[in-house]
């Protein structure tokens, strides 16, 4: 189950815009698999840098989701990452030096 306040808590201090927040909590858990699908339609299994990544599905994505930060993005992409789903080389906290990818089909599985 999608969790707001977990996910408020993660973002906390990131962009504390009234509409950022606002935004956030208008999201629903088929808006999270949208967001997702975005970001790894933007990936293959070359490596990509993760900032170049979600500034690119930031401008990408659909009119409903333009008050969502770029931190949102960068939220999902670890989830991702943590699910297996993606592939991280580097530190997810140092987006200039860190690069992502599709998972290799046996990882993603």
């Amino acid at each position: 189950m999608f969790n707001k306040e977990g996910l408020a808590a993660a973002l906390a201090g990131m962009d504390d815009s009234p509409e950022a927040r606002e935004a956030i909590e208008r999201l629903r858990e088929s808006d999270l698999v949208t967001i997702d699908q975005l970001i790894l339609a933007s990936l293959d299994r070359s490596w990509k840098n993760a900032g170049f990544v979600t500034a690119g599905v930031l401008i990408a994505a659909p009119d409903e989701y333009e008050e969502i930060p770029e931190a949102f993005y960068a939220l999902r992409i670890r989830v991702l990452a943590e699910a297996s789903r993606i592939e991280v080389k580097g530190d997810l906290d140092v987006w200039k030096a860190c690069e992502i990818r599709l998972a290799s089909p046996q990882e993603a599985a």
